[in-house]
């Protein structure tokens, strides 16, 4: 389970970035919405996920502070998460992503049994995906690139998508944008150029993870 990294985390965003730990992230979820989600997709949610959800429910985009999370991407609030399983149900029509990992199904780009964890506000996501190859496992953490029809894995599980996360922030991979805490005191993170997900080729951790 991912207390331990949960706890790492919130320890550092108290000391660095307390306006996303207090103002940007949300509540934790209920029992109600999990449940709902768990429905729509028609899967098992894996507990890590649960776990994390139950910790806060993604932020809210109407915060004062408007924060984000690992990698640079967004934490989408389960509502949002939701929604997006009940579009991606009724797109009847598969279309096939152009390159993926051994560990992720090539079939479509829209598969309903990927639901989201992150996105970047234009094309990239962060998903768990509970529709993994026989060569990945149920519940792992996937990148998807909608413009390159690309996707690959970022990781086995959610727990261990929060301890690389915990571990990376211990290890300074993550500073606040200057530009946001000049122009609107806006504590914003900025990972390192050699764990950026969305600008992997020019990475270090990703180069070869996205080459295949």
């Amino acid at each position: 389970m991912p207390d331990s990294a949960l706890h790492l985390i919130e320890t550092w965003l108290a000391a660095n970035a307390p306006r996303i730990l207090h103002e940007s992230l949300n509540p934790g979820a209920s029992e109600e919405v999990l449940a709902a989600l768990e429905k729509a997709v028609g899967r098992p949610l894996p507990d890590d996920y649960k776990t994390l959800y139950r910790w806060h429910n993604g932020l809210d985009e109407e915060a004062e502070n408007f924060g984000n999370f690992a990698y640079g991407l967004s934490f989408l609030p389960l509502e949002e998460v939701t929604a997006n399983v009940h579009s991606r149900k009724q797109d009847a029509e598969a279309f096939p992503l152009a390159r993926t990992a051994a560990e992720v199904r090539a079939d479509n780009v829209l598969n309903p049994y990927w639901v989201s964890l992150g996105f970047d506000g234009s094309h990239a996501w962060l998903h768990v995906d509970l529709d993994p190859t026989p060569a990945g496992t149920y519940g792992q953490v996937i990148f998807l690139d909608e413009v390159e029809e690309t996707a690959f894995l970022v990781a086995s599980s959610v727990t261990s998508f929060l301890s690389d996360f915990a571990r990376d922030l211990q290890q300074g991979l993550y500073s606040l944008n200057p530009d946001a805490l000049e122009e609107d005191d806006n504590e914003f993170l900025a990972p390192d150029a050699i764990i950026d997900l969305v600008n992997r080729d020019a990475t270090t951790r990703w180069q070869a993870a996205s080459r295949f």
